[in-house]
C-alpha cells in the first residue's frame, strides 16, 4: 500500500516568509511625461534596459541594445516597455503625454525633471501594501526561429520582430502579489526557452 507524501507545513511557511519584499528591496515609482520630453526621460534613466517592446497602431517591435533608445518614432508610439535585471519600465500613451511606471530594485532613483514622479511607498499612499509575495515565473513566446526568419503557423500574419537570442524564446518576469491577488509584474529579460521539467 502506497503512503500518501508527507506535507511539511513548517517549510512552506518558510517558503513564504522568504519570498516577501517590501520598501527595502523594492522600489516602485510612477508619473507621467510630456510627449516632447520621452526622449530626455528615457535616455536619463540609470538602470540598462536592453530589452525593449515598442508598440505603434500597426506593428510592434521587440528589441535588445545596451545604449540607450535613441531610434522610437514618439510621435506614433502608443506604448513602450523597456526592462531587464535592473527593472522595468512601462510607458502608455495619454493623449500628449505619457503615464509611466517603473519597477525594480531598491535604491533606484527616476530621472530629475517635470515627471510628476510619484514614489508608492510614499506615507501619502494610503493604498499601499506593507509587503508583497514575490516568485518567478516563464512564458513561451510565439514564433520558431529558422535561420532567416522567425514565423509561426498559429499567426501566420504577425510579423515576430524578436531579437535573434535562440530558436525559441522565452520571456523571464517576476510577479508581486498580495493576498492572492497580483499587484505588479516585472520583466526580468528574454532568453532561449528552456524546458522546465517539474518533479
Amino acid at each position: 500500500m502506497n503512503a500518501w507524501p508527507q506535507i511539511n507545513f513548517q517549510k512552506l511557511v518558510e517558503n513564504v516568509l522568504n519570498s516577501q519584499v517590501d520598501e527595502n528591496g523594492l522600489t516602485i515609482l510612477g508619473g507621467s511625461c510630456a510627449e516632447q520630453k520621452l526622449m530626455c526621460f528615457l535616455q536619463r534613466w540609470e538602470p540598462k534596459f536592453p530589452f525593449r517592446v515598442w508598440e505603434y497602431a500597426s506593428e510592434i517591435f521587440f528589441e535588445k541594445e545596451e545604449a540607450p533608445p535613441t531610434n522610437i518614432n514618439v510621435a506614433l508610439l502608443e506604448r513602450g516597455r523597456l526592462f531587464g535585471k535592473d527593472g522595468d519600465l512601462t510607458l502608455r500613451r495619454n493623449g500628449s503625454r505619457f503615464n509611466w511606471s517603473f519597477i525594480g530594485p531598491t535604491g533606484i532613483q527616476a530621472p530629475k525633471g517635470d515627471y510628476d514622479t510619484k514614489n508608492y511607498w510614499s506615507k501619502d499612499n494610503k493604498y499601499k501594501k506593507e509587503a508583497f509575495h514575490q516568485y518567478q515565473e516563464q512564458t513561451l513566446l510565439w514564433g520558431k526561429w529558422d535561420g532567416k526568419r522567425r514565423s509561426e503557423s498559429r499567426v501566420a500574419a504577425a510579423k515576430l520582430n524578436y531579437p535573434i537570442i535562440g530558436e525559441r524564446i522565452q520571456l523571464d518576469y517576476k510577479i508581486f502579489s498580495h493576498a492572492g491577488q497580483v499587484s505588479f509584474v516585472w520583466y526580468t529579460g528574454l532568453s532561449e526557452w528552456k524546458v522546465t521539467v517539474h518533479g
